[in-house]
């Protein structure tokens, strides 16, 4: 086991591994011990330095998620305010739509009445000229009777 471990210290990025043979004049060249970078629980190939990358890799995985979760979340804010200058559009539409309508429906309702009104004088036109014509028929018929009844009478031939 402690092989593996020593295994794992050659295999740390950055770590020149010639200096543990070197004789060195100042002890504190390092601020840390390499060993310090070696997990004690776990000498199966886990070192601070990977477990340190696994949360940077972490990190930058909950950062990748955040962005795209805030990406996400505005993405949807702008959907929503399209949505709502949509309708707000088409609320407008409608609105002018009515306003029209109704403007049309009154003018309509205006000529209706015109219309009726020229009826009912049209109407009552006819009936005075259809009681003319029945006075004039009627004179007619008078004039008739008193030409047959003036003209002389002329024998029949047989």
């Amino acid at each position: 086991m402690q092989q593996n471990c020593v295994a794992n210290l050659a295999c740390l990025p950055g770590l020149d591994f010639t200096s543990f043979f070197l004789p060195q004049n100042d002890p504190h060249i390092y601020d840390f011990s390499p060993l310090d970078m070696v997990d004690p629980y776990n000498c199966n190939g886990s070192t601070t330095i990977s477990s340190m990358s696994a949360e940077t890799a972490d990190n930058q995985e909950r950062h990748g998620n955040d962005e795209r979760k805030k990406r996400r979340l505005a993405s949807n804010r702008e959907s929503a305010r399209r949505s709502r200058v949509r309708k707000q559009r088409r609320l407008n539409d409608l609105s002018s739509q009515v306003a029209e309508l109704l403007d049309t429906n009154q003018r309509l309702l205006i000529e209706l009445h015109h219309m009726i009104a020229k009826h009912a004088r049209i109407v009552r036109e006819n009936a005075k000229l259809r009681e003319e014509a029945a006075d004039l028929q009627k004179r007619l018929d008078e004039m008739d009777v008193e030409e047959a009844e003036a003209a002389p009478r002329t024998p029949e031939v047989v």
